[in-house]
């Protein structure tokens, strides 16, 4: 009979025998280090199917989810939490297949909105598609353990101040 090794429990176990310090944020860490490891791995294998970064993904879907379907560019690294050359680069990309377009914002000449085009939406409906019947890369997790997970990953991005006070 083979047993179970779990690499997550493994470092928590090397971490105390090496008389380390606090073991359990260690082990949370490492945990959550592994798991966003593989779902970004799933994730990136299912939108280079499209043709897609993650980023320009997640760009896309920001201007999508935009009240107005468009954002300044500078919002945009700020929403996406990436250094603004990232946003240019992810944006000329897009751009070049003709799935986002660059418009001057009707009222600030300073700023430039990204705008998603029809085609641009058609594309992010596939892989958007694609990524849900992968379950956005949480294969085997259901909807509840999804909520359970997005409440206590709400409850320590608050404690860490990443967002405010719920």
């Amino acid at each position: 009979m083979t047993e179970r090794h779990d690499p997550v429990e493994w470092s928590r176990e090397q971490w105390i025998a090496h008389h380390q310090p606090a073991p359990d944020q260690f082990t949370a860490m490492v945990a959550i280090l592994r798991t966003h490891g593989a779902m970004t791995a799933s994730i990136d294998a299912t939108l280079r199917t499209h043709e897609l970064t993650r980023t320009g993904y997640l760009l896309m879907t920001t201007l999508q989810l935009s009240r107005d379907g468009t954002r300044p560019l500078g919002q945009l690294s700020r929403h996406l939490m990436v250094h603004p050359t990232t946003v240019t680069l992810a944006l000329d990309q897009l751009e070049k297949r003709k799935l986002v377009r660059r418009n001057p914002h009707p009222t600030d000449r300073r700023t430039i909105l990204a705008v998603l085009t029809p085609a641009g939406q058609e594309i992010l409906d596939q892989a958007t598609k694609a990524l849900a019947e992968n379950d956005f890369g949480l294969t085997g997790v259901d909807g509840e353990l999804s909520r359970k997970v997005v409440d206590v990953l709400g409850e320590v991005r608050e404690r860490t101040g990443e967002v405010p006070g719920r």
